[in-house]
């Protein structure tokens, strides 16, 4: 192969786009949104109908070369490290669940995933408690891909991964996060992602930051000092913080939310990866889940065109 050749296959290689999807953070927005949706036969279909409405919009709006769908489980949630740095991690989740229909949830939600694998896309669904959950899965892989990635998640902590390759969309505010509008719109960088949510916690995942610093104070402090190692390191002070008492707290919160450091403290060893093993749309079988549950406006060739365009994708 000559030099213009091998400068063309680079080229082309790092111009393909994987688009991982954060799936349970998807499912539970279309769930929420057509609860009473049913079909002709009385079953409800809110979440299949919204999910894969979204997925095929998502296809057509950026185009990707590959599409990785991953799940959170019961087992992934209870055997995730986590849980051991620090009790009550999501524990307010567990508690809403209780007023959600679960039962109905997860119905609808195997058959999505049976008609993920139909569509020939790759799923990562941990049924066995390997120990992590759905947001080190996407990190991994987003960060070991060669090409351009793009993580559709509400997500906040994804932030801390954005570079020159790895970009966020949230889906709530219909925006795409890069490098240049990242601190404009969530009010800090990439670089600083970690550190603010380490001050300021994270409610959605019932992470405690440090007493009396809300997001006014965690930006005068990263303004200030750039970094709690920073702070840490130096001899100057921070109204209302005391060193030893924020360096006990960044030890712990850094491997709560630091996606870096977990995947290096927690290493994963086993990918619970499902994917069509005859790598191609099984059309049969898809039309009849679509049939299954009404779904008269998925059984064209308009719906299934953009998922044609895909690669299959393996991380192998």
């Amino acid at each position: 192969m000559n030099l213009m050749a091998k400068k063309t296959k680079r080229v082309k290689s790092r111009d393909k786009l994987l688009m991982i999807i954060d799936g349970s953070n998807l499912a539970h927005r279309a769930y929420q949104k057509f609860e009473n949706l049913k079909a002709s036969n009385g079953k409800k279909t809110g979440l299949i109908y919204g999910f894969m409405r979204l997925l095929n919009s998502y296809i057509i709006r950026f185009n990707p070369t590959y599409v990785l769908v991953t799940f959170d489980t019961l087992q992934s949630k209870s055997s995730n490290f986590r849980n051991n740095l620090l009790g009550g991690y999501k524990e307010h989740r567990k508690k809403n669940n209780l007023s959600m229909d679960y039962e109905q949830f997860n119905y609808q939600l195997r058959s999505v995933k049976k008609m993920l694998k139909y569509l020939n896309i790759t799923v990562i669904w941990d049924n066995k408690g390997l120990g992590h959950e759905s947001d080190d899965y996407i990190g991994k892989f987003a960060l070991e891909s060669k090409g351009k990635v793009l993580i559709i998640s509400s997500d906040k902590d994804f932030c801390q991964l954005i570079d020159d390759r790895i970009k966020v969309f949230n889906p709530f505010r219909d925006m795409k996060l890069n490098k240049r509008n990242c601190k404009d719109v969530m009010g800090y960088s990439p670089e600083e992602c970690v550190d603010y949510l380490c001050l300021v916690g994270d409610k959605s995942d019932d992470i405690p930051g440090y007493k009396g610093i809300g997001e006014v104070k965690a930006r005068k402090f990263l303004d200030q000092f750039g970094s709690i190692e920073n702070f840490l390191e130096s001899e100057e002070k921070f109204h209302g913080i005391d060193n030893e008492g924020l360096s006990e707290l960044y030890k712990r919160n850094k491997s709560l939310i630091d996606i870096r450091v977990a995947l290096k403290e927690y290493p994963i060893t086993t990918i619970p990866i499902y994917y069509n093993k005859k790598n191609e749309i099984l059309i049969k079988k898809l039309m009849g889940q679509f049939s299954e549950y009404s779904l008269n406006s998925f059984l064209t060739q308009e719906f299934l065109k953009p998922f044609k365009t895909l690669k299959q994708w393996k991380n192998i």
